[in-house]
Order: C-alpha cells, then structure tokens, then sequence
C-alpha cells in the first residue's frame, strides 16, 4: 500500500524589516541571512556601497566579530543568488582576500567592470560556471 499523496513544499517567509523614526532599517534581533531580503537591500539603494560592518548590523543586529565572520561566509552564496538573477554584486577585497565592502554592479563604471570581468574569471577558474555561461554573462552585463 503506497501512498500517492505529495507532501506539502516548506514555504519559508524572510524576517521582516523594521524602519526606525529616521528611516534606518534593521531586523529582528533573532533575524537569520536571508537571501530575498539582502538582494532587496542591494537593490533599492543601487549606488550604495555596503561595507561588510554595515551589513552585519542590518542583518544580525550589531557588527561584532562573529557577525562580521558570518557576513563574509554568507556573500558567496548572496553573489550567485544574485548572479541568477542578473543583478550581480561586486565584491571589493581587502588584504589576504577579506571581503571588506559590496555593492550593486553598474556596467556605466569602469572599476565595477573590471572587478566583475575578475570576478567571472576566478568563478570559470574554480569551474562554477561552464564555457556557456560565462559567456553569456560576459555579454548580458556588456563585458569585452
């Protein structure tokens, strides 16, 4: 006796905002990364550059060490969430590869073309994305 019967999909709902008085915006203290809710912060203030201690106090509340620690860990995964959708972020690395600021690509900025022509390069590199892709890529976001 099986049953045919589909098991209801989990729907999960991001944590919401809150807006303060002067408009700053955070999320519950208990708050978890939450890709949607990142990639909207991404893009309604597109010429935002957002540092990683910005970040880790919108997110988690305040820019403590493991915050900022859980930040960085988590912008990989937000990049290509982001790249999937074709409003990729562009990463601005500091000493030893730590990620110190994000922000929106803009593809009228040179130094946002080239860290994002980088960017493509190091993801073929460590084949995250195939032949296909990349190219794709490179012509969707008008890289040479």
């Amino acid at each position: 006796m099986t049953d045919n019967t589909v098991p209801k999909k989990r729907t999960v709902t991001p944590p919401p905002w809150i807006v303060a008085a002067d408009g700053r915006k955070t999320q519950l203290q208990t708050a978890r990364w939450s890709l949607t809710r990142v990639a909207e912060l991404f893009t309604d203030e597109p010429h935002r550059v957002f540092l990683v201690d910005d970040l880790a106090r919108l997110v988690y509340g305040s820019n403590g060490k493991r915050n900022r620690q859980a930040v960085r860990k988590h912008i990989p995964l937000q990049r290509n969430h982001m790249l999937g959708r074709l409003n990729p972020i562009v990463t601005k690395y500091g000493a030893r590869g730590r990620i110190l600021s994000v922000k929106l690509y803009d593809k009228t900025l040179e130094p946002d073309r080239e860290c994002m022509l980088a960017e493509l390069d190091h993801l073929r590199g460590r084949k995250e994305l195939s032949e296909e892709k990349y190219h794709g890529l490179r012509s969707l976001l008008g890289l040479p």
